[in-house]
């Protein structure tokens, strides 16, 4: 369990878990450290087995909490960007015209499918 083992992030998270810095938690491979502790190189008491699974489970919380911040403000920016009203046409002229929004030779790409014959993909 060396400070700079494979280990060495997961003990720190369980004993000292502010220690870690964002980076180190999104740096740490969750699924290969608990095969690590699952099958350990050398045997490892009980209780250091329990210690690092410790570990897993806050740094697996701390990387849950930055993604939930990740989407929350997300969710508030896509809201601000689409909230009722704003609207950043000039005055008088809220509503584009069909050609403005509209693809002139959109059906010239359309395939002709014949759809009594059954649908398959040739890899």
């Amino acid at each position: 369990l060396a400070k700079k083992g494979p280990l060495g992030k997961i003990w720190l998270a369980a004993h000292w878990d502010k220690k870690l810095t964002k980076v180190q938690i999104f740096q740490t491979d969750i699924s290969r450290s608990v095969d690590s502790i699952v099958n350990p190189s050398v045997p490892l008491a009980l209780r250091v087995s329990g210690h690092l699974l410790l570990g897993v489970v806050r740094i697996y919380s701390r990387k849950v909490k930055y993604l939930m911040n990740d989407c929350t403000e997300a969710l508030v920016k896509i809201k601000l960007a689409f909230r009722p009203g704003v609207v950043d046409l000039p005055e008088g002229e809220d509503e584009a015209s069909a050609n403005a929004i509209n693809v002139a030779n959109f059906n010239e790409f359309d395939m002709q499918l014949d759809l009594d014959q059954p649908f398959a993909l040739d890899h």
